[in-house]
């Protein structure tokens, strides 16, 4: 049946899918997973069972995924994400072997050093979609984003809003088009991505349910934020990162309201490191990834409350 290419919903994991595919040269089926799930279904791994060989980017996919698809497929991962080294695959992941996760910012970042690919504009933004302003505090990045700046005529500010025009396909749960715009990505320019119409409607539903779910924060503690809404849009780590950063304190956001049987929970830091609290909510068997400083959860609702009252005693024994 030939390859596919799996790849994460948001920016990072859209022009992580556009670089590879432009490297491989030739047409390839993209998908992503449901958004919002950092798992595969069952019908999903029932549907990718034929494929020679399946390609993975920015997605850290539970390990029995990865297993499972490896049996009847030849899976290559491409991450920089917090995971296991994978010797049973093609693991393409620096931070799996050791290195830190500040020298590997973005996936675009992975794949630009692993197939020398210039530093176009779809590296950037991979960049730039997983720190936005926080990358000025990785002084090796932002100089490499400001040289890009000045070299293309922009500003940090409008990249920040070019990643969320593009993440605001899959906030709005529009499965489809994330799917569709790694094959035109690299054809578009800083202000075609700007000045995209449908981007921009998206946006501006997006910017209001956020703005009603942070007057919804709470404090926790001396040094804990913490938001618990029911939103039908995939708007929790936009939330958590705004209050997280807004406030300078640990963040954690709870969307009861976007499946019908299970919750989202998201967490940020910027003085912790959470490696310890993801391995152990996922030997729990929750469906749990994320990097040092930022924790995605998917749980069933009956244990919402469970889950959420160990990262609280996770993030208060903080020193």
């Amino acid at each position: 049946m030939g390859d596919i290419l799996i790849h994460h919903w948001d920016t990072d994991g859209i022009c992580s899918a556009h670089l590879l595919m432009k490297h491989l040269g030739e047409k390839i089926r993209n998908i992503t997973p449901q958004i919002g799930n950092y798992y595969l279904t069952d019908e999903e791994m029932d549907m990718l069972g034929g494929f020679d060989g399946i390609f993975i980017v920015d997605m850290a996919l539970p390990e029995d995924n990865i297993k499972r698809l490896s049996r009847s497929s030849e899976v290559t991962v491409y991450d920089h994400h917090v995971q296991s080294y994978m010797d049973f695959i093609h693991h393409i992941n620096p931070v799996a072997k050791g290195s830190r996760q500040e020298d590997y910012p973005s996936c675009t970042w992975v794949l630009k050093e692993h197939f020398k690919i210039d530093t176009d504009l779809q590296v950037i933004l991979g960049i730039i979609g997983d720190n936005e302003h926080k990358i000025k505090e990785n002084r090796r990045f932002y100089e490499i984003v400001m040289k890009f700046c000045d070299r293309f005529s922009t500003t940090l500010e409008d990249l920040v809003r070019a990643v969320h025009l593009i993440d605001s396909n899959y906030k709005l749960g529009k499965k489809d088009a994330v799917e569709k715009i790694p094959h035109y990505i690299g054809e578009m320019s800083i202000d075609d991505i700007l000045n995209c119409e449908d981007w921009n409607r998206n946006l501006e539903t997006i910017e209001k349910e956020i703005e009603r779910a942070l007057n919804k924060r709470q404090s926790v503690g001396k040094n804990l934020e913490m938001i618990d809404i029911e939103s039908p849009y995939n708007v929790i780590s936009e939330i958590t990162r705004r209050l997280a950063w807004s406030t300078g304190k640990n963040a954690v956001v709870i969307n009861r309201g976007f499946f019908p049987d299970k919750s989202q929970i998201y967490v940020r830091t910027s003085t912790m490191d959470l490696s310890n609290l993801i391995g152990k909510l996922k030997s729990m068997g929750y469906n749990v990834g994320g990097k040092p400083r930022v924790l995605g959860a998917i749980v069933p609702k009956n244990s919402t409350d469970m889950v959420v009252n160990k990262v609280v005693k996770f993030l208060e024994g903080e020193n």
